[in-house]
């Protein structure tokens, strides 16, 4: 994969008092990019953009980065150029520069004029900000963004301007109600994007911004993501012999949250978790209980930690409440708009496999299902078994589902999720005509075989793909293929 550095970007998160006589009644201007740009079609966003040569952070005074000063000024602008907000007050703007006389503003320049023509300062002391939120690796743009609070007063100036190439409509939300149609599935919102209004629906304003000065992400790391309503994906690292980098813990719910896969014992990332997880319930939601999608250290090692350290049950998929001889369901925010899990049986990965399908956002939380990071191993010393692990498959594929959260790696924010599973289904499926093709070219050598069947793979995963093949050929055995097959060492596979 190319690695594709982030561009520095800036936001601007324009907020104003509500109507109400209250210090949490707080609007916030929105906009919904168009679809046919190439960076989040069709989102709701703040306005904002990426820095431009003309952006000089010289016009930005006070004690800050040079590189913060830089994303200050590209958020004003940029905010500027696509809704025709400029939050200054009327009687400090001189006079009008021609080009927005004429309304055309297809340069960055008209905005550095009115802002020459005006007697304003930028001071860096009055745009609080939240980041940088840096783009996961993996999307076609990067971006490192800077999202500075913007109060609105009633003397700011609005020119009658707007981007249609990048902007389809502007709107004040409230950010209750926005959440609630991300909700619905009415909007899109990013991780960013969709963290800060969940601040601001849950504290005073001045309170979210100071909370919003630390973030859970870190440079080059999968550190967040949050990418549908109630859905918090926590990537942590996976121990060294698994061969794989994260382990995905994911959260799910509104007011009330369970925790999916915490990860492995009591190591210093699952600690981090949960300093993120007790941020969680200040923003007023309440954890009933931690479970995983089965019992591999990796995956569940620090359930118990969790456990302890939250006061909250552990919630063995035995004794979660059945609706059908397949499905569990565990239902989440009961009173408001809810969210409903399946708990569904999917053994073959290991005989004791769960996965977790949320109805309202059609998410699917796969576990040792499904891996971005190469496929997870049939281990039959553990009960491993690749004609079920391929009925588990099956029945997956039967859902709608839009979102595919894997046990490993990135999850698949490119790719419906039916198509994902499709996708595995059918690799496995080429895997066992490679391994049919070299026994009837007459391949017996276990060793051969291998080299033969697995020669895509690097070859520090050999013995992993032992294991694969191993769990193959008992598949094929049991649909009656003849294995004559020569063992190089003690082990006897049937």
């Amino acid at each position: 994969m190319v690695k594709i550095i982030p561009k520095l970007a800036g936001a601007s998160v324009i907020w104003r008092r509500g109507r109400k006589d209250s210090l949490r009644d707080i609007e916030v201007l929105m906009i919904k990019r168009t679809r046919t740009l190439t960076f989040l079609p069709g989102h709701h966003a703040f306005p904002g953009g990426s820095l431009e040569d003309i952006d000089d952070p010289a016009i930005v005074v006070g004690e800050q980065t040079q590189e913060v000063k830089r994303a200050l000024v590209t958020a004003l602008r940029e905010t500027f150029e696509e809704t025709g907000y400029f939050p200054f007050p009327k009687e400090l703007i001189r006079c009008i520069p021609e080009s927005l006389q004429n309304k055309d503003i297809s340069s960055s320049k008209t905005f550095y004029d009115l802002l020459k023509s005006s007697s304003i300062v930028l001071d860096i002391k009055s745009y609080p900000f939240t980041g940088p939120w840096i783009t996961p690796p993996g999307y076609p743009l990067r971006f490192k963004t800077y999202f500075f609070f913007v109060e609105w007063k009633e003397d700011y100036m609005v020119f009658d301007i707007q981007s249609p190439k990048e902007v389809e409509s502007i709107e004040w939300y409230k950010p209750s109600n926005a959440l609630e149609k991300w909700h619905k599935g009415e909007i899109s919102l990013s991780t960013p994007v969709a963290y800060i209004l969940e601040h601001l629906n849950s504290f005073q304003v001045e309170i979210a911004i100071s909370e919003l000065k630390v973030i859970p992400w870190a440079d080059e790391k999968y550190s967040y993501f949050h990418p549908r309503a109630g859905v918090h994906i926590f990537p942590l690292p996976s121990p060294k012999e698994t061969f794989f980098s994260h382990v995905n813990c994911v959260v799910i719910g509104g007011k009330e949250l369970i925790i999916i896969d915490p990860g492995a014992g009591d190591t210093e990332s699952v600690r981090e978790l949960l300093y993120w997880l007790q941020h969680l319930a200040e923003l007023g939601a309440t954890f009933i209980g931690v479970t995983y999608t089965h019992p591999h250290e990796d995956h569940a090692g620090s359930v118990e930690l969790i456990s302890r350290c939250l006061k909250i049950p552990i919630l063995h998929h035995g004794k979660m409440q059945k609706t059908s001889e397949t499905f569990f369901t565990i239902k989440l925010d009961k009173d408001e708009l809810p969210w409903s899990i399946c708990v569904i049986p999917t053994p073959g990965h290991i005989p004791d496999h769960y996965s977790f399908y949320e109805l309202t956002t059609k998410t699917l939380v796969a576990g040792d299902m499904v891996s971005a990071e190469g496929p997870v191993v049939i281990n039959t010393d553990e009960g491993g078994d690749m004609a079920i692990y391929m009925e588990s498959l099956k029945l997956l594929s039967e859902l709608e589902v839009d979102l595919l959260i894997p046990g490993h790696g990135v999850p698949f924010f490119f790719m419906r999720g039916n198509q994902v599973i499709h996708n595995l289904i059918e690799h496995r499926k080429r895997r066992e005509e490679k391994i049919l093709k070299a026994l009837k070219n007459g391949v017996s050598s276990i060793r051969e075989l291998l080299s033969q069947v697995y020669d895509d793979i690097p070859q520090e995963r050999i013995e992993l793909a032992k294991q694969q093949l191993k769990a193959h050929l008992i598949l094929l055995k049991n649909k009656g293929v003849p294995l004559n097959l020569i063992y190089e060492d003690s082990e006897e596979w049937f």
